[in-house]
């Protein structure tokens, strides 16, 4: 909105009514009502002026501090806050506000719909209060192509950033545009998201003041309001009322003109003085702003008095000369930026009437006549007062005031509310749910006496027990009809509550209603006059009763003089329509109308139709069951290629909207759902004349044909066996409309027709699909389809044409899902122009194109269908709010199938000039037979005899062939066969060694005990609570609390556990790059959780031991570190309590959100929580947040846990390492969580009758859960590497055939492949050697672990000569570290220089371990064969080398340098031993 420096929104609670408010019991009561209002004890009031007040400051911000407009007892003025003018404008045309200030562009889309309210008043002419402010860089316009801006849809920034664009000539479509409220702005520019924004102040102020949140760059202001006024594009803030409040109430219209009036003038007379830089109006102004901002207590006068000078103040000439030439073309001028953004959908007034007659100066020249721009605001009559107390207070909600999200009410006469107390505000975001179960008398009745809440984004929804909508309650006034419901005969469908809760909830018997109660995240903060808000509802006992409403009436009394909800139609025939009286129907309206066949057919016609074009819509749908909105069991379907939730389905027969009507009958051969729905602004068509919606219905009997006779289908169709055949462009039963209004479904065929509209200009708001079901051929499947466009005229984006008309051929894959193909959209230079067929790869974002006719397009599916296979496929045309003023006539195509193969021809395919048609293939024209002559045969029977001759010299050559063939060929297999036998003993080793990964732990288990940890105050890092204190002056009390327990094994854990002791796994996402929890907010939340878990467990907090990874893992020793990073699952999966700690909060360094969300987004928080899960179940899995401690999984009835199935997906979890593209080659820590993913999966297969439901959750997501193969990035090089390979398959048939007695492994791994080793970085960090072509790293070991000594895999020859052998570095334990520097640095000698013994000691922080070098002539190669390059080595296991003479351990790794193709490669060994920490250079 623009609302600028200074927004008011004359919240006025005088007139009248939102949708769901019911008006009089009058057939002639009006659509919305002015309702009485609620007598205000403390101060007598009778009546409550609602004012909305939008972020800003203006003169007239002395006001609500002051209670400078009351007239008590007789009128009281409450303020409200509003997030921006097109919200302030909806609420004050459904009557939830009596005045509202808004920009002057939302002001001009109220006159252009039609909104019941005028311009009273100018406030403000902005300066530098609006603008766009964009981060460090982005100052120059050209700069801003290819950056995001946001800004609020629809209000003055965003006309004047379109108008900026437009001027400085830079292409609307280079800027992605982002529509957000302000306080998503400010939350989008903290994280980094946006690169600037266009809004008004306070917003405009928190980007100017607050770093980029991705790049830590200050915001500069590109332009300003003030800059733009001088090119031409004038705005300014407008003072709108009621038209029906103003009417009722003129003196106080009068009243706040006057207001105005005297406030500008004393500010513009002396803006400098000391009342309005530091004494008593900047104090009362400030106290205002501050309060609308939510903070009661803190402002700045000196800050008051700079943001008043960055608008300027009409006096009252300026503001009546608005209302003239000048102020219509600004009208005018902006109405056709908003027509052009599409947020109207009728073209503008071309004329000046129409703008003028909502400019209202009558008030003006009256406080002119007056005199009152005169009157200082100390004088008489009613000076300005010093604040008031009952004033200077917001309306905000009371932590730990609310509902609970769900209560069963069994009482007869039951009472029950939001849950807010006195005049404090309701709780944000609150969804909560009763069920009122139907007392003897099976059913129930429900009043809601008292309603009052910022209109339809915070409501009442009744909900019937099968979930059908019944009614919507909300806004700010009374008299809402009653809603009955009771108990179904049949038993209701399972899951409406837990749909209604949005969670876990159960299936109550002997409901007859269910009442929600939802919210938003906004907040009005009310001052001055503060009014109760919330709801109250009582429910009572009620007999059953048979009531039919008459037309237009609902509710379940038919009290209220429109539709409600949900209706079930009965009888044979009868008349619906949306509202009794023909004026105006309800805002905010969602009706329906259910009309079962019953063996018949349903006969619709409509006899009128006069909706707000676009905005408000009538659609038909094919059978009884209710889209989603209209019950809570339907699920909205998938978003589709056009970026909107899309509601179209094979079921979508009509969609209606403007005035035109169709001219005949609309038959159904099934039942029909009828659904309307309205928004919150204009109640009727924009040039008047009857509104709403009257449709006479009656139910026939099937007696023949649809079209019994020619003259039934119309002039634009044709009978043919009882159906109407419409013409090309023509559609719905009868042929009645020339353009397709909903589903269309096509017969079973490889080619067609398709023709979006037939007449001059298709209408807008179009969402039409064809669905074609395309037939496989035998041998060939479907590659794609075919599409000829004769015809491809639709809107073009021109200027500040924001169009998003488009046609989108999508893969269908169920009822409600699909895989967008290909979108197009026509664009203004020429594009596509060849008649060729052009064969386009799959895209999801519309790809632009401009076709001539006959111009073909061949859009291929991902892969190839089956052979045989029908491919259902759909061509959808979707439009927007209207053409821009052009006749554009929509697109006339000629589909076909394209085979992976010979190409598809009929009739309307013709092959290719040389090719002809047979049997629907294109194939090459045969040349004609020619006669031959006898000298020519006699030639071909000479050349046969020397065939012949050729032939039997060839079967000697080749017998000799096959003799030498055989020998070589059983070399080959021989040695193919040891090969694979190699492949398979590295496919067991790798298994064999998954398996024993999870049976113990790799590093010690570190746990803290409870009562310690509770007593440390703060996270404390491992060696602190190792080490305990270091210097003699610390604490007294930390050294008695920095204790650690060490656990070397799993069955040292299950011993403590027998003890008593009980483990408790806490996980969480750091909160900080330098510490994890620098405000101590996850620390607080785990010693409340470690108190519950003792609590739940019965035991005393010291018997609670606690794992966190600060604390239980060391964070200075990188090796340490990386053992037991890499023990992580298999800790996980030893403790009895996982708690997943994941409170509402923000990262201090960048700024994001962190929560339970974010948690579960990162791959090793999954890995954690999948590991506890795959061994302990569920029971006992919390997740600890700002809501206390809960289940980490809730079954939400379906037994489908989403957030169990996306922990589930480890490897697709973010990684810091892929973040960061592996640096240096280093390995993926995906890799790193093979092997114990590996054991937990044979562990599930295992118990998989003991566990059955967890080993469904993984085998039928197996190959997407544990990818055969992954994309490995590293200094911008994108890889296929391996992951799983064939383990997850090789695991199983082990396991499998672990129960056959002597039967040996072997032949069941045969053809499988191994899985990743998880060494790049070491083969990367050897290739600087000029002398090398390539190079190997092997780790070998003297001794295996057990003592016995490990097998060479080949000789050198076949080592250097096998193509894609891979070798493992270190061990199995340290694959996610690079070696130390010095070892990847170790110089190596040249092939000319003489062979030498080298030794090297180096020893570091990290490892404290000598690394001595030793260079082993060529000619001892073969006597020392490498190790399995598999092999299980441990840098840290017992083993020791024969030549060790102390107890120390020592192991020697050897690796191949190859120097060149002849020469054997010369072997490096290293050998490790523990010595004294002390560092000595190379």
């Amino acid at each position: 909105m623009p609302h600028h420096s200074w927004r008011l929104v004359l919240v006025l609670a005088g007139a009248a009514a939102a949708t769901g408010g019911a008006a009089a019991a009058s057939d002639g009561a009006p659509a919305v009502d002015p309702a009485p209002r609620k007598v205000d004890g403390a101060r007598g009031c009778v009546e409550t002026i609602r004012f909305g007040v939008v972020d800003g400051i203006a003169p007239l911000s002395v006001a609500p501090a002051t209670a400078w407009l009351d007239d008590a007892p007789d009128l009281c003025f409450a303020w409200y806050r509003q997030p921006s003018g097109p919200v302030a404008l909806e609420k004050i045309s459904n009557g939830d506000l009596d005045f509202a200030t808004m920009g002057s562009v939302p002001f001009t889309t109220a006159i252009e719909r039609g909104a019941p309210v005028s311009a009273i008043g100018i406030l403000a002419i902005q300066l530098s209060a609006e603008g766009l402010a964009t981060r460090y860089g982005l100052q120059e316009p050209r700069s801003l192509r290819g950056s995001t801006i946001a800004t609020v849809r629809g209000s003055t920034s965003h006309y004047m950033f379109e108008a900026f664009l437009l001027e400085t000539g830079i292409d609307p479509r280079d800027v992605t545009l982002v529509f957000a409220a302000p306080k998503e702005i400010t939350r989008l520019w903290d994280a980094g998201a946006i690169d600037g924004a266009a809004c008004w102040t306070p917003t405009l102020d928190h980007v100017l003041a607050t770093p980029h949140g991705a790049t830590g760059t200050p915001a500069l202001v590109v332009y300003d309001a003030e800059t733009l006024r001088r090119w031409g594009y004038r705005t300014g803030v407008l003072l709108v009322a009621r038209d029906d409040f103003v009417a009722r109430l003129p003196d106080v219209a009068q009243r706040v003109v006057e207001r105005v009036v005297r406030a500008a003038y004393a500010y513009n007379t002396n803006p400098n003085s000391f009342d309005w830089t530091a004494g008593r109006y900047a104090d009362v102004v400030g106290r205002s702003f501050w309060l609308e901002l939510g903070n009661e207590t803190t402002f700045s006068r000196a800050a008051v008095a700079e943001i008043l000078t960055r608008n300027t103040w009409p006096g009252i000439l300026e503001q009546m000369g608005f209302r003239g030439t000048m102020g219509a073309a600004i009208l005018r001028r902006q109405a056709a930026f908003l027509f052009a953004q599409k947020d109207l959908a009728e073209t503008p007034y071309e004329d000046a009437a129409p703008y003028l007659d909502r400019i209202d100066i009558s008030f003006l020249s009256e406080a002119r006549l007056l005199q009152y721009e005169t009157i200082p605001l100390d004088a008489d009559p009613d000076p300005v007062p010093d604040f008031v107390p009952y004033a200077v207070r917001a309306q905000m909600p009371v932590p730990g005031e609310g509902c609970e999200s769900f209560t069963v009410l069994d009482d007869e006469n039951a009472t029950f509310d939001d849950g807010s107390t006195g005049e404090h505000a309701y709780a944000r975001n609150a969804n909560c749910v009763w069920a009122l179960r139907a007392p003897a008398t099976g059913c129930v009745a429900l009043d809601v006496p008292f309603l009052s809440s910022e209109g339809v984004r915070d409501r009442v929804e009744v909900f019937s027990a099968t979930g059908d909508l019944r009614a919507t309650f909300f806004g700010r006034r009374g008299g809402h009809p009653t809603t009955v419901g009771c108990v179904v005969a049949d038993a209701p469908p399972p899951g409406v509550a837990a749909a209604l809760v949005g969670g876990a909830a159960p299936d109550i018997e002997g409901v007859g209603l269910y009442v929600r109660w939802s919210t938003d995240d906004e907040d009005e903060l009310a001052m001055g006059a503060i009014e109760p808000v919330g709801f109250r509802a009582t429910a009572r006992a009620i007999e059953p009763q048979e009531r039919i409403c008459g037309p237009g009436r609902g509710g379940a009394l038919c009290d209220a003089p429109y539709c409600v909800g949900v209706v079930e139609v009965t009888g044979e025939g009868g008349v619906i329509k949306t509202q009794v009286a023909d004026d105006a129907y309800q805002p905010n309206s969602r009706c329906a109308w259910r009309i079962p066949a019953r063996g018949g057919r349903v006969v619709l016609d409509v006899a009128r139709l006069g909706l707000e074009r676009v905005r408000d819509v009538v659609t038909i749908y094919d059978g009884g069951a209710a889209p989603p909105g209209f019950n809570t069991l339907a699920r909205p379907p998938p978003v589709d290629v056009f970026g909107r939730t899309n509601e179209l389905s094979r079921r979508t027969r009509y969609r209606m909207s403007g005035t035109h009507a169709p001219s005949t009958p609309l038959v159904f051969d099934n039942d029909v759902f009828v659904t309307f729905e309205s928004d919150g602004i204009a109640n009727g068509p924009r040039d008047g004349g009857p509104a709403g919606l009257e449709i006479r219905w009656r139910r026939d009997v099937v007696d023949g044909d649809l079209c019994p006779e020619a003259a039934s289908c119309g002039r634009n169709g044709r009978c043919e066996e009882g159906v109407c055949v419409c013409d090309p462009g023509y559609y719905g039963e009868t042929c009645a409309f020339d353009a397709c209004v909903g589903a269309a479904v096509s017969d079973l065929a490889p080619s067609g027709r398709i023709v979006s509209s037939a007449g001059v200009d298709y209408p807008p708001d179009m969402n039409c699909e064809w669905f074609l079901d395309i037939p496989g051929r035998e041998g060939e499947g479907i590659a794609g389809i075919r599409l000829r466009f004769d015809r491809f005229d639709i809107e073009s984006p021109e200027g500040q044409a924001a169009t998003t008309d488009r046609v989108a051929v999508v893969r269908l894959l169920g009822p409600d899902q699909g895989v967008p193909l290909v979108a197009f959209r026509r664009n203004v230079q020429p594009g596509l122009t060849s008649s060729v067929g052009v064969a386009y790869n799959p895209v999801t974002d519309e790809t632009s194109y401009t076709f001539d006719d006959g111009d073909t397009v061949e859009v291929l599916l991902p892969e190839p269908a089956p052979a045989g296979e029908t491919v259902r496929l759909a061509l959808a045309f979707a439009t927007d709010a209207n053409n821009h003023g052009v006749e554009y006539r929509g697109f006339d195509v000629t589909y076909g199938v394209a085979f992976d193969g010979p190409a598809f021809c009929d009739e309307r395919w013709p092959c290719a000039e040389g090719e002809v048609c047979e049997d629907d293939r294109c194939v090459d024209e045969k040349p004609r037979k020619s006669k031959h002559s006898r000298s020519r045969r006699q030639l071909r029977r000479m050349k046969r005899g020397v065939i012949v001759a050729m032939i039997v010299f060839a079967c000697v050559i080749g017998l000799a062939f096959c003799v030498f063939g055989g020998i070589y060929g059983a070399r080959v297999v021989r040695t193919k066969d040891e090969l694979e036998t190699e492949r398979v003993r590295v496919v067991r080793d790798q298994v064999d060694s998954a398996r024993q990964w999870v049976e113990d732990f790799q590093a010690p288990f570190c746990v803290v005990a409870a009562d310690t940890f509770i007593a440390l105050g703060a996270l404390r890092p491992h060696e602190a609570l190792r080490d305990g204190p270091r210097d003699a002056d610390d604490d007294e009390c930390d050294k008695q609390h920095t204790r650690l327990e060490f656990y070397d094994s799993v069955d040292d854990v299950e011993r403590a556990r027998r003890g008593g002791a009980v483990f408790v796994f806490l996980s969480h996402q750091w909160l900080g790059h330098a510490h994890p929890d620098p405000a101590g907010i996850h620390y607080k939340a785990m010693c409340r959780a470690l108190q519950a878990v003792a609590e739940d467990a019965g035991v005393a907090l010291s018997a609670v031991r606690a794992w966190v990874d600060v604390s239980s893992i060391p964070q200075a020793n990188q090796a340490t570190q990386s053992l037991a990073v890499a023990s992580l699952p298999t800790f996980a999966s030893c403790v009895d309590y996982f708690i997943v700690v994941a409170p509402d909060t923000e990262h201090v360094t960048t700024g994001c959100g962190c929560d339970a969300a974010t948690y579960r987004k990162r791959a090793w928080c999954r890995a954690e929580v999948v590991a506890c899960w795959a061994r302990r179940g569920a029971d006992r899995m919390f997740v600890a947040t700002n809501r206390g401690l809960r289940p980490l999984f809730v079954d939400t009835g379906d037994g489908v846990d989403t957030y169990l199935e996306e922990c589930l997906e480890v490897f697709a979890g973010d990684l810091t390492c892929c973040r960061l593209q592996h640096p240096d080659g280093e390995p993926c820590d995906k890799e790193a969580l093979v092997p114990p993913f590996l054991g937990l999966i044979a562990e599930l297969y295992r118990d998989r009758k003991q566990r059955p439901e967890a080993w469904a959750k993984v085998r039928d997501r197996a190959d997407e859960l544990f990818p055969r193969t992954f994309s490995y990035e590293s200094g911008g090089v994108t890889t296929t590497l391996p992951l799983f390979g064939d383990l997850i398959e090789a695991i199983l048939r082990l396991v499998d055939s672990e129960g056959t007695d002597g039967a040996s492994p072997e032949p069941v791994l045969r053809g499988l492949a191994p899985g990743t080793t998880g060494q790049r970085h070491v083969a990367k960090a050897h290739r600087r050697s000029p002398h090398q072509h390539s190079r190997h790293l092997v780790a070998t070991a003297p001794h295996s672990g057990d003592g016995s000594t490990l097998r060479g895999s080949r000789d050198a020859g076949s080592l250097r000569g096998s193509p894609g052998v891979l070798f493992r570095a270190l061990s199995d334990r340290v694959v996610r570290r690079s070696p130390p520097a010095a070892l990847r640095e170790l110089p190596t000698a040249s092939p000319a220089v003489t062979e030498r013994s080298t030794a090297a000691t180096v020893a570091t922080a990290a490892s404290a371990a000598t690394v001595a070098t030793t260079e082993t002539p060529r000619d001892n190669w073969a006597s020392s064969p490498p190790a399995s390059p598999w092999s299980s080595t441990s840098l840290w296991s017992s083993s020791r080398s024969p030549e060790s003479k102390t107890g120390s351990s020592e192991r020697r790794l050897t690796w191949a340098l190859p120097t060149g193709r002849a020469e054997r490669p010369r072997v490096s060994t290293v050998s490790l031993q523990p010595v004294l920490p002390t560092v000595e250079d190379v």
